[in-house]
């Protein structure tokens, strides 16, 4: 499954990602996945498949709904379209440590639903050094989406203070993709005021030694 037509799409995320860390991406995920991630995600949160989503890693994990307020089930790779998702993003993958020798080397990735209401506070996906998240990937999977319905992703440049403008507003678009470098760059999601679709991953490296074999899985 290929990147969607047009300029060199990949060149123009590389780019973005050297010079200011994200790359916001119109339609780049292809009509038809964007129909079937929509469909599955749908389909799960009618069947009460998705989970209240909490913040932190391992110990330090907690659901604090002050902070964040969405629902979450991961993928598992056994469906059609968890796998071509899966298989497009490899494109990607490819590209991108062809790009910028980033060593990116497995992805994980859930869907998520915010409620009307939903939102998700300022925050990294990834502390400074940590590696286990290097570049992350939003989708967006409603069928439409503008301004008045809320649920924007605001994100701010590497280092920018608590005080500081956003540096982009991001509408949600149907199809559209974001990339950002999950160390460097603060970014948040607006409250929503209707049920907002997409879908997260996060792009790790192979951190593999004497005594440790990654993937852990």
């Amino acid at each position: 499954m290929c990147l969607a037509p047009g300029h060199n799409r990949l060149g123009a995320i590389a780019d973005d990602l050297a010079a200011k860390g994200w790359s916001w991406q119109p339609g780049l995920l292809p009509d038809q996945l964007t129909q079937a991630l929509r469909e599955e995600l749908v389909a799960r949160d009618a069947d009460a498949a998705l989970a209240a989503a909490g913040v932190g890693r391992e110990t330090a994990y907690q659901v604090d709904k002050k902070i964040r307020r969405t629902r979450i089930t991961w993928f598992d790779g056994t469906t059609s379209p968890q796998q071509d998702f899966q298989a497009w993003t490899e494109t990607l993958r490819h590209g991108l440590n062809r790009e910028l020798m980033l060593g990116l080397f497995e992805m994980e990735v859930c869907f998520a639903v915010y409620p009307p209401g939903g939102f998700y506070d300022r925050h990294l996906d990834s502390f400074a050094g940590a590696r286990n998240r290097v570049v992350s990937l939003v989708a967006y999977l409603n069928e439409d989406w503008d301004e008045t319905r809320g649920g924007a992703l605001a994100v701010w440049g590497e280092g920018a203070g608590p005080d500081d403008l956003p540096a982009a507003r991001i509408i949600p678009e149907p199809g559209g993709v974001m990339f950002m470098l999950s160390e460097a760059i603060p970014h948040e999601v607006e409250v929503t005021h209707e049920t907002r679709y997409g879908l997260a991953g996060w792009w790790r490296v192979n951190q593999s030694g004497v005594d440790r074999i990654d993937p852990l899985s």
